[in-house]
């Protein structure tokens, strides 16, 4: 059987090395691995003392590869289950087995999912399991600057930093983000401003195309007159917030970000 787990592994390994992994390919290979794990007793080995580190470090390993399979996919439900199964072997062991050098990075990516989700308290109860002296690594201190300039409404600060993201693997959180952004403006504008030209709008949309602005517009029952765009909800004298220069910047803010991704 240990032979058979590491061929299983070997491969399961090169497919998700992969710059764009087989989906299929590589989950049937996840599933075969874990139950020939899980029928040799590795996949969750306890916290039974002493422990078969050997083991422990090899199911550690193919987690982590799930993980990072996962993101390649870009299959978040998949994601937030290995997620899950790969944690305890970070925080359960204690000084029992050495540290692995990805688990920075994987702790990272989780922390990087729940902001593009905004799911502020569940970042912030991950972020507690996470050593304080680790906060200044690369994967951890991204998110934490990240989280900052949400929390400031800093979203040209956020495509700053979003420029060098410290690691390849990130641009997938990045875009989720994106997209919350994106949600967060469609769900302003329309309280800040009477009306919009649609090439304005598709700037600071973050959209493609003034088909994508009319196909907005259509849903949220916006009207379009001229090749402008009315939210039909201010008085006329009322005083546009954000102020002309802030809309600005978050339209030089989606172009910018529109490079990145």
């Amino acid at each position: 059987m240990e032979e058979q787990l590491f061929k299983l592994s070997k491969e399961f390994k090169f497919q998700v090395e992969q710059k764009q992994p087989d989906s299929i390919s590589c989950k049937k290979l996840l599933t075969k691995l874990k139950i020939a794990m899980a029928e040799e007793g590795i996949l969750f080995p306890g916290t039974d003392f002493p422990l078969d580190v050997k083991n422990v470090i090899f199911a550690r390993e193919v987690l982590e590869l799930a993980v990072i399979m996962s993101v390649k996919l870009e299959d978040m439900d998949l994601f937030e289950r290995q997620i899950s199964q790969v944690k305890p072997y970070y925080f359960d062991y204690g000084t029992e087995i050495k540290k692995s050098e990805n688990e920075l990075l994987i702790l990272g990516m989780n922390l990087l999912y729940l902001l593009s989700l905004n799911r502020i308290g569940e970042f912030h109860t991950e972020l507690e399991l996470i050593e304080f002296e680790s906060r200044s690594n690369p994967f951890i201190k991204f998110n934490l600057q990240v989280e900052e300039l949400l929390l400031d409404g800093n979203y040209l600060g956020i495509q700053t930093i979003c420029e060098k993201p410290p690691s390849d693997l990130y641009s997938v959180f990045v875009s989720r983000l994106k997209l919350s952004i994106q949600e967060l403006i469609l769900n302003s504008t329309d309280k800040s401003y009477k009306s919009l030209d649609l090439k304005t709008a598709k700037d600071l949309f973050m959209m493609e195309s003034i088909e994508e602005v009319k196909e907005i517009a259509q849903t949220n029952n916006w009207r379009i007159v001229d090749n402008k765009l009315f939210f039909d909800n201010l008085d006329e004298d009322e005083e546009k917030i954000p102020t002309n220069k802030v809309i600005r910047e978050i339209i030089g803010y989606a172009k910018e970000l529109e490079k990145i991704i």
